[in-house]
Parts: C-alpha cells; structure tokens; sequence
C-alpha cells in the first residue's frame, strides 16, 4: 500500500513538476528588458520588477522528510496496520485484557515521531549555517545571498570553488569549470566571454562575472533533478536487512492469519460467540509474538539520535544512512591541509636566484597573484608578503588549478611568470637549487619554483622557462593533529594522506604527527590512472596525486574490502568525495566540496572526526544489539506456532499463549532494554554484515526457548498425570521469560557498569512484575495458571533452565561460526 502511494505521488509530482517548467520557461521568453550593466548589476527597482514577474530562483530541495512523510512513515506500515486490525478483532472479541501490546505501539509510534520530528528540526536550523550562497553584484554594491534570492539578469561573481548555482553567461573574465556533476567528465573545461556555464558545475580556477540566463526549474541541473540527486548516495545494508526481514516475516504473517482462519473455521469454533473468543485470542497471541512491530522504529529511532548527537558535534548528516558506513570505515582518506595542518601559511622566505632582483621579483609575484586573482592559502600567504603593488600590466594569466599545479601570467615589459611546484614549473634545474628544495622539503615545509620566460604562453608554459625565485612556505601543525591520529591508530583506522603537495613535505608532517607508515610515501606525478590503482593498498602517503587520481584511489581501497572515508575542502576532492562510501567536507571550504558530501563539518574542526566515528559506530553496534533482542521473539513465535498449529490438526492443542504471556519480555527485555542499549557508548569495530549479526545473536535464544517449550509439553506426554496441559502452559510461559533474560544477558555481554545495572534494573523489575501477578491473579495480567503449578512441576523448571544454558551458548557458537564462515569473504568480513 505504501508503495502504490510513493509511485503515485511521484507520478503527480512529475505531472506538476513538467508544467511547473513550461510555465518559468514561459516566463523567462517573456521577461521585461533590464540595463546591460555589468559594473554596477540589476538596480534593486529592476529585482524588484523580476521578482513581481516570477523571475526568481525558487528551488525546492527535499534534504530530509517533510512532516506529511515523517508522519505517515510513522503511522503506515504493514505491521501498524496488522497489529491495529488484530487489536480491532479483539476487542470485538472482548480480549480487553490482551491489549497492552496497543499502548507498546502507540509508545513506539509516539518516540518515532518525536524523534524525527526533532532530527528535521535540528536539520533544518543547522542547513542555514551551510545554505548555498552566490556573490551577486546589485545597485555597485557587492553582497552575499541565498541562491534562492537570485533574479533573472543578475550579475553574479564567481571565483575559485564556487559552485555555480545558476545557468548563466560569461561577461567578464575567465574561469576553468568542472561540469563532472553534469556530466561526467572530469576535464576542466575553459570558459571565456559569451560562454554559457551551468549550474551544478564548479569553478576551479578564474574569477568571472556572469549574467544569470534562467531561474529555478529552468536551470539544467534542476532538469537533471537537482544537484543533491546528482551523485551515488550511499548504500544501506541496514535498510537492505531490515526492509528483507520484514518482506518475509510480513509474507509469514499473512500465511499464518489464513491457516488459523481455516483450522479454526473446520473445527467450528467460529460458530459460537465464546469459541469465537477463545480463536481470536489464540490468533492473536500467535501473530503479535511474531511481529517485531518496534524493530523498524527503532532502526529510524536509533540512528535520528545519531543524527542529533552528530549535530551536537558540529557535524551536519546530509544522508541518513551515511552513518552506517561511518560505522564500518577503517580506511581514513585525506590532504594535510586542514587536517594535520590548519591551513594556515606563512611565507619563509623568498629566495632570488642568479641575477633576478629580489624587488623586480617581488613586483612580479604582486602582479601575477593581482591578476590571476587566485584566493587560495597559498595566494593569500604571498600576498601578505610581497604586497599588493602590481608594477605589470597583465597581458595574459593562466589561475592556479589542481590539474596544471602553477599559476602564470604574460606581464607587460617584463615577460612570462609562473610559480608552482617544481616539476611543472620549471624541471631543470641546476644542482644547487635543486638541494635547496629537497632539504627544505625534507624538513617539511612547502616549496614553490618562480620562473620567468621572454616566450608568450601558448598551450602550455614556455620550455625555455628559467627558475627566478624559490619560495618556501611553513604550514602551521595543528596542536591536536597527533592526538587524533593516535585515536584512529587505537581504533582500527588507517589513514591515507592523499596530497597535492611534494611527497617529501607531506611525508615529513605525517611522521611528525605519528601517521603510521609515513615513510611509505610515494610522488603519483606522471602516474597513470591504471597503476594508480595498483599502489594505493601499498602506500600511506600520496604527494603529487591529481582530482582523478585521488579518485582512483578511493575507488581501489573499496574494492579491495576497505570502507573508505574522505575528507576535503576543494574542488580537487570532489571526483574522490563522491566515490568514497562516506564523504565528509569541511564547511570553511568550498560549496562544491559540501554540496556533493554525505557530512559537512560545520567547525571546519578535524578533531570531530574521531567522534563523529565514534558515533557511528554506537549507533550500529547498539541498533545491531536492540534488533537481535526483537528477532529473538519473532523466531521462538514463528516455529512455536508451526508446530502448534500443525499439533492441532492431528487432535493436540492449538497455540497455547496469549499476548498477555509476553508481556514481560515484550516490555522488559525486548522494549526498555533495546531503549537504553541504544543509547550507551559504543566504540567496538564493525565486524560481519548487519543481518548476518543479528541472525547469529537471534536465532540461538529463539532455538533455546522454543526447545524448552517442547521439553515442557513433551513431558505431558511421558508423564500424563504429573504434567498436564495446564501446568506445561504456566512452565513454559516462565520459562521463555527467565530464558529472555538468559538472551538479554548473552547480547550485553561482555557487562561493563551501564550493562550491568542495566540487566539488573530489567530483572528487579520483571521479577516485581510477576510477585504482583502472583498476588495479584485476579487482575489477569500476565495470565499465568500458577495453581496448576506443584513443586515437582518447579523443581524439574529449574533443572530444564540450567540445562537450557550451556545448550543456548554451544548453539550461539555453532550459528556463529557458520554464519561467518559464510560472510568470511565479503566486504564485511571480520
């Protein structure tokens, strides 16, 4: 039913979001003429005209659930609606005393929507911290707004890791832009007056004003379904598992409700009225065991905390399910900018080589950066030092990108000038130089080559290009780089330092903050992207590695097994972000870095990382906990249910539980202890897949209580005047709830404090539930036949339960042991 609702809503949003566009299209043909001012852009009276047209750029982003779908996930699903039908019957019924399992689930739906509601809340307020914004130039004054506050004709500036966020055309300037999103293909394309950009793509080098050509749906990437869609969300094994077992238990249920129906209609207990309540409590107490109607809330439940402590920690969850692959990650990817260092640069020393002047050089450098425009940290470091009077006039400039690794410029009266690393700027060098860099390098510090020709820049940098200046840069390590290096090496995470940078420095600054490994250290210069591949498993750190090499090597890791975090800022980490089955972006960085990210780290504070692991892997270590308690029952239902429905048939009785016998483990060990064991800290690594987890810890209390079950009534029938039905039926009730503790036991184990007090909370009071049934037996709670029950009958309990130990634990080793045998060479193998 769900499913024939979502593909109908679909189709109605298709149908309006087609006749949405034709009519901004419409709008766009028709729009009134603005003044073509591409210095001073739209006055606000011409905004204002654009906006009385309809011609702003509204985009409707679905980043979480609305409230319509959180409510309805909440109230709607097949075992709602079956577990109110069965409510509905028994009332009818009169089984007012079998209800209990009503206020479960109205608790369970009650916790579902408070804490979803809150995680969009919370969700939504932290998305106004990292909404889109566009440079936009109105009235000569240069501002900051909301993508979706531009107008048609705006005139927008775009610079260096900016996402582009509208469809428009260049007027002035020139940018390099990235259209992979688009489609595609990695290569920067160039685009200079009159070109048209897209949005969705990024800029990766340049600077350019642009005049906005379209508006909301009418932009080509809203016609691709929006940038969040335009990239692979990650895959959830959890909601894979969890949406599995309920497709089966739910075909189950089904099966059962119609074989009881047909049983009990052939033995004609439906004829009389107290018949027809004596079936419906047997069928009741039947379906509601096997249901785990709380398992689903609580996967919901369990990981929207996860997002509100995430929050808490600053660190914003664009995907849900994104904290599943946190989780399971042993594989940390990132630069060193921002993570080992803080990004912060200063400039050593500018050394003049032969017989350049250090003041014509440094003039030069002021011009090359004044023309480029180029608003890296690097750029901004050598401003502060060489100052911001440019003594040439540009003639031609080439910005910085991550794919050339230097920036140039054609200086009138002076010549070609281009700074950036060694090996692209200016390979042949003379020895001394050459020494000069290596050592400074080796002691970790970022060296960059000046260079000078008389030649004009063509396709390329002049050959004949004669090294001017060496450059030396110190980034600044951060205080708490080895601190959190040594929490990942404690924890089971390797690192990977994937740089752009000389090997050499990146190197050096991993082994000075405890990177294990750091001496394995490789320069992917000139590697291609096939034995790109081959090295990532054998190496630690990556200097020289390009956008689609990093990408590569993300790639490689995950096929090799790993679940592999990245981190990154820039546009150059975008291809590997996309890749990677959990990305992370700071929030200092670029909108093109964040925009394509499962996680945006609103403190731009690599120390988070470690709790933000952390976190992920509490809430599946827990979630996997909590679902092997439910599973447990909906085992012991199912089987136990077989077998007394097939019993029945062949003259024994039918099943013999009704809701009520459940209730303390469906409330004590089941409900309250999955609550607060989703909630305890939980650093222990993943091993083994979600489902093969929690089958292997349920399967084995369901096996014991089901075993003893049928020891107790098998003892009807070898003892017939000892045991009868009615005292096997009070047995068996006290013994699948003891044994519910021996599963709760088993799954907390081993019991640190929390766990501890936890079991022995859950325990105090299951046993206090029972001293006041016993007392109590009129009020029929728990209705159990005590009165059947003599000493003989509780002695030969005690020794089935002390039995029913050792069983229980030599069957979870066997179903263990099978279980990873068989995911023994999957991805999530141990």
């Amino acid at each position: 039913m769900t499913r024939v609702w979502a593909i109908a809503a679909r189709q109605f949003e298709a149908i309006s979001n087609m006749k949405r566009e034709k009519t901004i299209k419409d709008l766009i043909d028709r729009a009134s003429p603005v003044f073509d001012d591409i210095a001073n852009g739209l006055t606000f009276e011409e905004v204002e005209r654009r906006k009385k047209e309809g011609l702003v750029n509204t985009i409707k982003h679905h980043v979480t659930k609305t409230y319509a779908q959180i409510i309805f996930t909440n109230l709607v699903s097949f075992f709602n609606i079956t577990l109110v039908a069965i409510g509905i019957f028994m009332i009818i019924a009169e089984q007012y005393s079998g209800l209990f399992f009503l206020f479960v689930l109205f608790a369970n739906i009650v916790i579902g929507l408070f804490q979803d509601i809150r995680a969009r809340i919370l969700v939504d307020k932290l998305q106004l911290i990292t909404n889109p914004k566009a440079t936009v130039v109105r009235g000569g004054t240069i501002s900051d707004i909301n993508v979706s506050d531009l107008v048609l004709s705006d005139i927008l500036i775009l610079k260096s890791g900016d996402q582009i966020s509208i469809d428009s055309t260049v007027v002035d300037g020139e940018v390099i832009v990235n259209e992979s999103l688009l489609t595609g293909e990695s290569a920067p394309l160039a685009k200079q007056i009159g070109a048209k950009v897209l949005s969705g793509s990024f800029v990766t080098s340049g600077t350019a004003r642009v005049r906005a050509t379209s508006v909301g749906r009418a932009n080509y990437a809203e016609q691709l379904q929006a940038q969040a869609k335009l990239f692979k969300r990650p895959k959830s094994e959890i909601l894979k598992s969890v949406r599995s077992l309920f497709r089966y238990i739910g075909l189950i249920v089904i099966l059962f409700a119609i074989a009881y129906v047909i049983t009990f209609a052939a033995k004609g207990n439906f004829a009389t009225y107290d018949g027809f309540k004596s079936a419906i409590g047997a069928i009741a107490g039947s379906l509601v065991a096997m249901i785990p109607s709380g398992m689903y809330l609580l996967t919901s439940m369990t990981l929207a905390v996860g997002v509100i402590r995430l929050a808490y920690h600053r660190m914003l969850v664009q995907e849900l399910y994104s904290i599943e692959a946190l989780a399971r990650v042993d594989v940390l990817c990132f630069d060193k900018t921002g993570t080992l260092t803080d990004g912060n640069m200063n400039v050593k020393s500018i050394i003049a080589i032969a017989s350049e002047d250090k003041t014509c050089l440094y003039r030069a450098l002021s011009s090359l950066l004044m023309a480029t425009k180029d608003d890296n940290h690097t750029a901004q470091a050598l401003l502060e030092e060489v100052g911001k009077d440019a003594g040439y006039q540009p003639l031609k400039t080439v910005p910085f990108s991550s794919e050339r690794k230097y920036a140039a410029a054609v200086l009138e009266g002076y010549g070609s000038i281009a700074i950036g690393a060694l090996e692209f700027v200016c390979p042949k060098l003379d020895g001394d130089v050459r020494r000069l860099v290596a050592e400074n390098s080796k002691r970790g510090h970022r060296v960059l080559i000046a260079a000078k020709s008389d030649c004009d820049i063509a396709d390329g940098l002049p050959r004949d290009m004669v090294c001017i200046g060496v450059i030396i840069l110190q980034d600044h390590i951060r205080d708490d780089a080895s601190a959190n290096i040594e929490w990942f090496k404690k924890n089971g995470v390797a690192i990977k330092i994937i740089s752009g940078d000389n090997v050499d420095t990146v190197s050096e600054i991993a082994r000075m903050v405890g990177v294990e490994g750091a001496d394995k250290c490789i320069s992917l210069e000139g590697v291609i992207l096939s034995e790109v591949a081959q090295l990532a498993d054998g190496y630690n750190v990556f200097g020289r590695v390009s956008p689609e090499q990093k990408e590569v090597l993300v790639q490689s890791l995950r096929s090799a097994g790993h679940t592999v975090a990245m981190t990154g800022d820039g546009v150059n980490d975008i291809l590997a972000l996309k890749v990677a089955d959990c990305s992370i972006a700071m929030a200092s960085g670029s909108s093109a870095a964040r925009n394509v990210s499962h996680l945006v780290a609103l403190d731009s504070d690599f120390s988070r990382l470690s709790e933000v692991v952390d976190e992920g892997r509490r809430v599946i270590n827990n979630l996997q906990r909590t679902c092997s308690v439910f599973l447990a029952k909906t085992a012991f239902a199912i089987v136990a249910s077989l077998v007394f429905l097939i019993a029945s048939w062949f003259g024994g009785g039918g099943y013999p539980f009704e809701t009520n016998n459940m209730y303390i483990w469906e409330v004590c060990t089941i409900g309250l202890a999955a609550f607060f064991l989703a909630l305890q800290k939980n650093s222990e690594r993943l091993k083994g897949s979600f489902l093969g987890n929690i089958v292997s810890e349920a399967l084995p209390g369901g096996i014991m209580q089901l075993a003893l079950v049928l020891l107790i009534y098998t003892l009807t029938f070898v003892f017939p005047g000892t045991f009868t039905l009615e005292a096997a039926r009070a047995m068996a009730i006290i013994a699948f709830t003891i044994a519910s503790y021996f599963i709760l036991a088993k799954i907390s184990w081993p019991l640190d404090s929390y766990r501890l007090i936890l079991f022995l909370a859950i325990a105090a009071l299951g046993i206090a539930t029972l001293i006041i049934d016993y007392f109590l037996r009129s009020w029929g709670i728990l209705k159990i036949p005590y009165e059947s029950l003599s000493p003989v009958h509780v002695l030969a309990l005690f020794i089935l339960l002390v039995v029913a130990v050792p069983f229980y634990l030599l069957i979870s080793k066997l179903i263990k042991n099978a279980v990873d045998r068989r995911q023994g060479g999957g991805k999530y193998a141990d």
